[in-house]
Parts: C-alpha cells; structure tokens; sequence
C-alpha cells in the first residue's frame, strides 16, 4: 500500500522565488528616483556656476556705498575739459596682443603730455577676464599699451589719466573686429 503525505502548510525551507522577488522593485524605485533628483540639482548648480559670460561684480557693496564720491569724480574730471580719442589695432600679434592708442587732448585742443593713465578693460561677454595696462606716453598726448583683446565684439574700457592732482577716470566702449594675425 502507498503512504500518501499531505503537503506541510509551512514549509521551513521556503521557495524563494515565490513572493519574494518584486519585493525590492518599489523601493529600488524610490531610491533611484531620489538619486535623480540629486543628480539633476548637481549638474544645475555646476551649469550655473560655470558660464563665464555670468558674474557678480567685485566689492559690489562697497562701490555702492561710494556711488556719491564716484559721482563726484566723474563730474571733476568732466570739468576738466580733456577729450579722449580711442583706437584698437584691428591686427594682432601671434598671441592676440593688440596696440590700444589713447589720444588726449586739454580743454585748449592741445596734447595733454606727461600723464599717468591706466586703463581695466573686459569683454562684454565675459566680465569676469579683466585686462589691465599702463599706457606709456609714445608721441605728446599719444599713449600707448599691448593688450590681450582676443575676443571679437563689444569690450568696456575704463580709464583712468592722472597728471599732477588732476584726475579724469571715464569709461569707453569699442567695437574689436576679427583677429588678423600679422608677423612680427
């Protein structure tokens, strides 16, 4: 005669693909969604922080507390009467140094000789690559300075032409072309 067995409700040695196996899709799905979430924040921040053509403007409070006296100066050296005539080599030397040629002329329409001037200039689009130089004085009331203009486009310049206590510091804008590279 045959012995029939019935199946043991709880068996101790379970079948672990019954039940078990979808059991860690809900929460592999949260933790990937989280891990997303974290990940765009990430690649946000770094596309953010990484235009050059964006960028805060160094000891912006201080300057806008001095905005009175900045004035100030603007409207002294306006006063003076000197007129400022800028060019930019449209050539360029191999490494992208071009001539900045600064005439001055006094309030007379004489050349304004032996005056320090210093000029901070930038790319409109990107602020954050300042250039400055020191113009020397090649010719009366011509200066000159070799400056790294690479950049085609729209460029701030901002001078500043001292000779004895009389100070004008003003603002030009130039429109730079294609660099040209020519032998020197």
């Amino acid at each position: 005669m045959t012995q029939i067995t019935a199946p043991n409700p709880v068996s101790p040695d379970p079948d672990p693909d019954v039940g078990h196996g979808k059991a860690w899709v809900w929460p592999g799905i949260v933790v990937a969604l989280l891990f997303m979430q974290v990940l765009i924040c990430v690649v946000g921040y770094l596309m953010a922080n990484s235009d050059p053509s964006q960028v805060v403007v160094s000891n912006y409070h201080e300057k806008a507390l001095a905005w009175d006296q900045h004035m100030a100066k603007l409207r002294a050296g306006e006063a003076l009467g000197w007129k400022a005539e800028l060019d930019i080599a449209r050539d360029a030397d191999m490494l992208g140094d071009r001539t900045v040629r600064l005439s001055i002329k006094d309030a007379d329409g004489e050349p304004l000789t032996g005056a320090a001037v210093r000029v901070e200039a930038f790319h409109f689009s990107r602020a954050d690559q300042v250039v400055q130089a020191e113009l020397k004085e090649a010719a009366p009331g011509e200066y000159l300075a070799s400056m790294k203009m690479r950049k085609t486009g729209r460029w701030d310049l901002d001078f500043v032409v001292q000779k004895g206590q009389d100070v004008d510091p003003f603002t030009l804008q130039h429109q730079v072309g294609p660099v040209r590279w020519v032998p020197g």
